[in-house]
C-alpha cells in the first residue's frame, strides 16, 4: 500500500480512504485491466472469420503497458487462489472469454465438437506465452510472443489457407 501511494504520488491515509484492504487495490487494478483490455478487443468483431488469432494476439503483453496489465492479471490469480469471492470473478472472466473464443471458432469454420474445450486451451496457451513474457520481456519479445502463440494455437484456427494467413500477420 505504501509503494502504490508513493507512485500515485499521494499518502497512504488516502490510498486506505479509497481501498480498505490489498485486495480492494488489486480487484480495482483487475477491474481497470479488464476495462482497458474490453476496449482493445471491441473493434475485434468476434463472431467474424479470422478473429481467434486477432483475439490472442492483441492480448500478449507486447508493449511496457500491456506488459503492467499482465502483472495485475498475474496478482489477480494469486488472489484468487486464497479468496472465494476474488476467484469467482476470475471464473466469470474466463467463462466470458471462453463464450467470445467459442463463437469466433464457430465463425473461423471449426468442426470441433467441443469448442468450449478448445477455448480453454486456446486460452491456456495465450496465459502462458503471456506469463513468460511479462517476467523475462528480453527473451520474450513481441514478435517470439506472437510467433509461439501462433505456433500453439495454429491447429485450432480455421482452414489452411486462414493458419498461412495468420502466420503472415505475426508482425502485425
Amino acid at each position: 500500500m505504501r509503494r502504490v501511494a508513493k507512485e500515485a504520488g499521494c499518502t497512504i491515509g488516502l490510498i486506505n480512504h479509497w481501498f480498505a484492504s490489498k485486495e480492494d487495490l488489486v480487484m480495482a487494478a483487475w477491474q481497470e485491466t479488464v476495462d482497458r483490455e474490453n476496449e482493445r478487443l471491441e473493434h475485434l468483431d468476434a463472431p467474424r472469420k479470422g478473429a481467434v488469432d486477432r483475439i490472442l494476439l492483441h492480448s500478449l503483453p507486447v508493449t511496457p503497458e500491456l506488459r503492467r496489465e499482465e502483472f495485475v492479471w498475474q496478482a489477480f490469480g494469486a488472489l484468487a487462489v486464497s479468496n472465494p469471492a476474488v476467484r469467482k470473478a476470475y471464473l466469470r472472466h474466463y467463462e466470458y472469454a471462453r463464450r467470445l473464443l467459442a463463437a469466433a471458432l464457430l465463425a473461423d469454420g471449426s468442426r470441433d465438437e467441443d469448442r468450449e474445450e478448445t477455448a480453454d486451451l486456446l486460452i491456456a496457451a495465450m496465459d502462458g506465452v503471456a506469463r513468460m513474457a511479462a517476467m523475462d520481456p528480453a527473451r520474450w519479445p513481441p514478435a517470439r510472443q506472437r510467433r509461439s502463440l501462433l505456433k500453439l494455437i495454429r491447429p485450432h484456427i480455421g482452414t489452411a489457407r486462414d493458419r498461412c494467413l495468420a502466420v503472415d500477420r505475426i508482425d502485425e
